[in-house]
């Protein structure tokens, strides 16, 4: 019988990178993309996508999804960042279910959600700091996850290879030196795993750190559980 895996991980915070990996196995059947962007679900699932009170029709949407995942491997992945929302409703549908949970520093996922969601500095902060929130509350609930950073994937793809193969022992071989398309600060680019944050960072005012130190103050110990710091607006002058 095959596994369900889902990759929880914010907009913008490495989860195509991590999907990527994950599918360089020959053991891994993905859902082409999102599987909240498939027709058949887009009516249930991108109606108020990050709004945890909109009930789901989860039988349905599963009966879709196993229309599109190749049963004969063992390993079937989505990577839908609302799905880090819902993923206690994910545990009672579909069985079994593991988790890979992955959070990214919040300067640069802010990056991501102001130039790809025109969001305001704060906006942005929120909403990471929501996620970061509630991904801490998956891995302690969760049952079968995995938890690691984006800094930790890119810093050594190699160890959370390993760690995938350990978790998921029908994962077999995974291409961690491999060439991955992704859709980057740089635009959709063809590269090897590498860090992006001190170029996203980098992107970033003086104000823009102010405003999304505003937030991330109001978080240090959540900041603290995944090991991140503020950074000093003055860097940035």
């Amino acid at each position: 019988m095959s596994s369900y895996v889902f990759i929880l991980c914010p907009p913008y915070a490495g989860s195509t990178v991590l999907w990527r990996l994950m599918s360089s196995s020959a053991a891994v059947s993905s859902l082409p993309g999102e599987g909240q962007f498939l027709p058949e679900v887009t009516k249930f699932m991108r109606q108020d996508p990050w709004n945890p009170d909109v009930v789901l029709p989860w039988p349905e949407i599963k009966e879709v999804w196993d229309g599109y995942w190749d049963q004969s491997r063992p390993l079937l992945v989505e990577k839908s960042p609302p799905n880090l929302l819902r993923a206690d409703e994910i545990v009672r549908h579909f069985h079994p279910a593991h988790f890979l949970i992955m959070v990214r520093n919040p300067y640069a996922h802010c990056e991501g959600l102001i130039r790809r969601n025109r969001w305001s500095p704060d906006e942005a902060a929120e909403f990471s700091m929501r996620c970061m929130r509630q991904q801490s509350k998956n891995s302690a609930d969760l049952p079968h996850t995995l938890c690691f950073t984006y800094e930790d994937l890119v810093g050594n793809p190699r160890k959370i290879s390993e760690k995938i193969q350990l978790f998921l022992p029908q994962t077999g071989a995974l291409e961690y030196t491999g060439k991955f398309s992704v859709h980057s600060v740089d635009g959709v680019v063809e590269r090897e795993i590498v860090d992006l944050n001190a170029k996203k960072i980098s992107n970033l005012s003086a104000n823009d750190i102010l405003a999304i130190n505003e937030v991330l103050e109001k978080n240090l110990d959540i900041m603290a559980y995944w090991g991140y710091e503020a950074i000093e607006a003055s860097n940035f002058i």
